[in-house]
C-alpha cells in the first residue's frame, strides 16, 4: 500500500472520490483528533490518510492530488480579488490610546484584586487614606 496524502477529512474524501471516477481503488484510514500530535506535532484536528494499493497507483493518484491543488490555487487567486474592504467590511476605528492605557490599568487592578481577595481591597483602602492624609493633612 502508498500513502498519497494525509489530509482534512472534507478534502480527504474528495481526494478519495475523484481517485474512484479515475478508475484507482482507494482507501482511507482516519486518525481522530488530538492522537496524532504524538506523531506529527501540530496536528490536533482529524485527517484522513489515503492510500492506494500499488505504485503504479500511486503515480497516477499523485497526478490526481497535483490536478486537485492547482484547481484549489486557482480558486484562491478567484477569490482573492476582493481585498479593498468598503463600507462595513472597513476596519473599525481604533479607541484613542489613553482610553486603552486607562481600560489596560482598571482590568489589572480588578485583576489584581480579585487574585489577593478581601486582604487586597483593605490594603488598597489603607493606601487610599494614606495618600488623603498626605495631600490633605491631618486637621
Amino acid at each position: 500500500m502508498e500513502q498519497i496524502a494525509t489530509l482534512p477529512p472534507v478534502i480527504g474524501l474528495q481526494l478519495v472520490e475523484e481517485l474512484h471516477a479515475a478508475g484507482i481503488p482507494a482507501e482511507t484510514t482516519d486518525m481522530p483528533p488530538g492522537v496524532g500530535a504524538a506523531v506529527y506535532p501540530g496536528l490536533l484536528e482529524a485527517t484522513l490518510t489515503v492510500w492506494v494499493r500499488d505504485a503504479d497507483d500511486a503515480v497516477r493518484a499523485r497526478a490526481v492530488l497535483e490536478e486537485m491543488q492547482a484547481s484549489f490555487s486557482e480558486a484562491e487567486a478567484f477569490d482573492d480579488d476582493d481585498d479593498d474592504p468598503s463600507g462595513d467590511e472597513a476596519d473599525p476605528s481604533r479607541p484613542d490610546p489613553s482610553q486603552v492605557s486607562r481600560r489596560r490599568r482598571v482590568a489589572h487592578l480588578a485583576v489584581l484584586l480579585l487574585w489577593l481577595g478581601p486582604p487586597a481591597i483593605i490594603i488598597m483602602l489603607g493606601l487610599l487614606l494614606v495618600s488623603l492624609f498626605a495631600v490633605g493633612g491631618v486637621g
